[in-house]
């Protein structure tokens, strides 16, 4: 039988022959949502096909604007955008809401913010510069709607009424509101504020040339201030 010496060393321990490293376990982290915390997550580019698509549709209208278009521009794959919306139609109209929702948020919380209720003059200013600074804060959603404007007749009402309902109407019922307001503090005479709105949105169109060529914030505001001293010509209160 082997005997060991007494100069030689031990066997070592059995665990010590398991040459294969031990890697600690990962701690938990719990799964993060979709498009949150991830670039390139779904969230993310869902935005980024809504953006490159107002930036075509405004560039080349409906008819002409290709899914592949709007791929190239937001800078995803034709398949990723089938991934998100059934097909041209329905992108159109999701931009299209999601857009002139953007526009009727950011004008009534300028006006919220700046109007006073206590000078009809200095109220409808802001009013009126609030209208035309739309146009130049969003630029692709107004080229979106020139070309609407040109095409109207190829979407279905269903499309045009939601934009209506999404932007222009709660813009118009904000004004509505305001002007309201203004009469009844004895600032404005009217007894109808929807026709009066009509009027005073009329006269800030015509001074402002939104179909026009571009105006600097002078002209924009000297446009405004004529409009606004037109209107008080003939809706000015006590």
């Amino acid at each position: 039988m082997y005997s060991r010496s007494a100069d030689e060393p031990p066997d070592p321990p059995e665990d010590a022959l398991n040459t294969t490293p031990t890697v600690p376990a990962e701690p938990y982290a719990p799964p993060r949502p979709a498009g949150v915390g991830r670039p390139g997550g779904r969230a993310a580019k869902r935005r980024a096909i809504t953006e490159g698509a107002r930036t075509v549709f405004g560039r080349d209208g409906y008819s002409r604007t290709s899914i592949e278009a709007i791929a190239t521009e937001a800078g995803v794959s034709t398949r990723t955008i089938y991934n998100h919306f059934q097909g041209k139609d329905h992108l159109f109209s999701d931009v299209l809401h999601d857009s002139a929702s953007q526009v009727a948020d950011a004008f009534v919380a300028t006006v919220s913010e700046h109007l006073a209720g206590a000078d009809a003059r200095a109220d409808l200013l802001v009013l009126g510069n609030a209208l035309v600074g739309q146009r130049t804060q969003f630029p692709e959603h107004f080229a979106m709607i020139r070309q609407i404007r040109a095409e109207e007749q190829h979407f279905p009402p269903a499309v045009i009424d939601t934009w209506r309902q999404a932007g222009p109407l709660r813009v118009q019922q904000e004004v509505t509101h305001r002007l309201d307001d203004l009469a009844r503090a004895g600032l404005l005479d009217t007894d109808d504020p929807s026709r009066a709105t009509a009027h005073f949105v009329a006269l800030v169109n015509s001074e402002t040339s939104p179909h026009g060529d571009p105006q600097t914030p002078a002209q924009i505001h000297a446009c405004v201030t004529r409009a606004v001293d037109a209107f008080l010509h003939g809706y000015g209160g006590n």
